[in-house]
């Protein structure tokens, strides 16, 4: 294994809470009864489910998870995330290889 090249095929991240966190640049959303929304697309924030969204910020793909009690987690995709964006971040990342 190469480690300079080989090791950063992947990378993830996950961020849980009260407020949906883009997992990429940390940017926040708060959810609401009215409309939410991410970039243009609205949220269902007291919905269980997944979504797919585009974070207005920083343009990455991301996963949200919403659960039962309101906790919103959103998820890195892979192939969204470049080695140069995953050093500046370092401590807030795992590598999957």
């Amino acid at each position: 294994m190469n480690v300079e090249t080989d090791y950063y095929e992947s990378f993830w991240n996950e961020e849980s809470g009260s407020t949906i966190e883009c997992p990429y640049c940390h940017k926040e959303w708060q959810p609401t009864y009215e409309d939410t929304y991410i970039g243009d697309e609205p949220v269902e924030c007291y919905e269980e489910g997944e979504q797919t969204f585009i974070c207005d910020q920083c343009g990455k793909k991301f996963k949200l998870r919403t659960e039962m009690d309101w906790i919103y987690t959103t998820e890195t995709i892979d192939g969204e995330m470049t080695v140069e964006e995953w050093e500046k971040d370092l401590g807030r990342w795992w590598i999957v290889v």
